[in-house]
């Protein structure tokens, strides 16, 4: 069992070099990926933010908000559908996050983490997720956590 967080995803997906090569060797030896609602939120507004950025010189969040509720999503389908692409093909099982309020507070104050990467960690708890494929080095405060590579 692997989870896969975001920058794994996003690396893999913008090609970045030397991570995504890692990243396509690794998911491609694993019988069970999985990552979660967070991640998956994480990588959209990631993907979503960049294009905006680079495709329309879009830098403010409210300008990004007036482009989707006139455009829709259109600009950024390609990159989108290849992160839906990447989960199917990869066979990756997307998880419900897990956590309680004090579960959260708790585990980002003991080990220092962000509320994301907090919740991350207690999902995988949750689910008896033991390693995690990831490029930062926050999880491997985690005790219940191996870091992957």
């Amino acid at each position: 069992m692997l989870f896969l967080d975001t920058n794994a995803i996003i690396y893999y997906l913008h090609d970045v070099k030397p991570y995504s090569q890692a990243v396509e060797d690794i998911i491609s030896s694993e019988d069970e990926l999985y990552t979660s609602i967070r991640v998956i939120d994480e990588a959209m507004f990631t993907i979503v933010r960049t294009k905006a950025l680079l495709k329309l010189g879009i830098r403010r969040i409210e300008k990004l908000r007036e482009h989707t509720k006139t455009h829709g999503y259109g600009i950024f389908e390609v990159e989108l559908n290849e992160l839906t692409t990447l989960l199917k093909d990869a066979k990756v099982t997307v998880l419900e996050d897990k956590a309680t309020t004090q579960e959260l507070i708790n585990t980002a104050r003991k080990y220092h983490l962000l509320p994301a990467d907090a919740l991350i960690a207690l999902t995988c708890r949750h689910y008896g997720i033991e390693r995690i494929l990831t490029f930062g080095e926050d999880f491997k405060r985690v005790p219940w956590l191996t870091v992957i590579p």
